[in-house]
């Protein structure tokens, strides 16, 4: 997935609703160029996200050709170190649900 490609609008848009204590996103908006390293972190940040109940769908609708990656990228996080967080597993879980009826990559 190291080619995804990302939409300045619906990152634009996925900022403007997401609170200040969450909003990495805002710093990378400004940029002309992303380079590889940029993308992997908008990636992280967006997928931290898609973990906020409040933002699951709003993600989901704006990068849904992302929902996958994201998602995997979460699972790593729970497992982590050798350890599962038992938080963030949960919090995956919760996405996952609300994700099931718009997103056909959640069912798989």
């Amino acid at each position: 997935m190291e080619n995804l490609e990302l939409s300045l609008p619906s990152l634009g848009t996925i900022s403007r609703h997401v609170d200040k204590s969450h909003n990495e996103l805002s710093q990378y908006l400004s940029k002309q160029i992303w380079s590889q390293q940029d993308r992997q972190c908008i990636l992280d940040c967006v997928s931290q996200l898609l973990l906020e109940k409040d933002y699951t769908l709003l993600i989901a609708r704006h990068l849904r050709p992302l929902v996958l990656d994201l998602l995997e990228r979460n699972a790593e996080r729970v497992r982590a170190g050798g350890r599962i967080s038992h938080d963030l597993h949960e919090r995956l879980c919760v996405a996952l649900s609300k994700l099931l009826g718009i997103s056909p990559d959640a069912q798989a």
